[in-house]
């Protein structure tokens, strides 16, 4: 690896894990007080969108991927309001969180080692998915669309 990307990667890996940080911070707090703030489902959508942007661009599929599909169910609640959620839904959510901290985690590790990176993500990229279709949907059915149709009917229409 060159001296060019060896501090592309340096600098992916400081801001990626600073960006970790902050929404481990944040995941904590609002975990304590039962309650995601706007202004926390606003920021956890921001990182996740940087996270995405920077991982595609350092080729890292895996947080990529991940990070998109966090970012899409942020959008929607964004859009609807952390208030459209019941206490269940939110408990459910805080769950999904720390285990997408952890995958995200262990994934930046692994580029840290020089390790390879997970390439089997359809059952965690599915289960982000299936809690947005259940938090979108008010009979709480999950239908049996693959990721990709999820993910196409949480983007806007231009």
């Amino acid at each position: 690896m060159d001296n060019g990307m060896e501090s592309m990667l340096d600098t992916y890996l400081y801001e990626t894990n600073s960006l970790l940080d902050q929404l481990d911070e944040m995941l904590v707090a609002d975990e304590k007080s039962g309650e995601f703030s706007s202004d926390d489902v606003n920021e956890i959508f921001r990182i996740m969108h940087t996270i995405k942007g920077s991982s595609a661009m350092m080729e890292f599929g895996s947080l990529s991927v991940i990070a998109h599909h966090i970012e899409d169910l942020f959008f929607y609640i964004r859009d609807k309001g952390i208030e459209s959620l019941n206490q269940e839904q939110k408990k459910e959510l805080f769950n999904l969180m720390f285990r997408s901290e952890d995958f995200l985690r262990s994934e930046v590790e692994k580029a840290e080692q020089g390790a390879p990176l997970s390439d089997n993500l359809d059952s965690f990229a599915l289960e982000i998915n299936d809690f947005l279709k259940k938090i979108s949907n008010p009979e709480g059915n999950v239908s049996g669309n693959s990721p990709s149709d999820s993910k196409n009917g949480t983007e806007k229409n231009r």
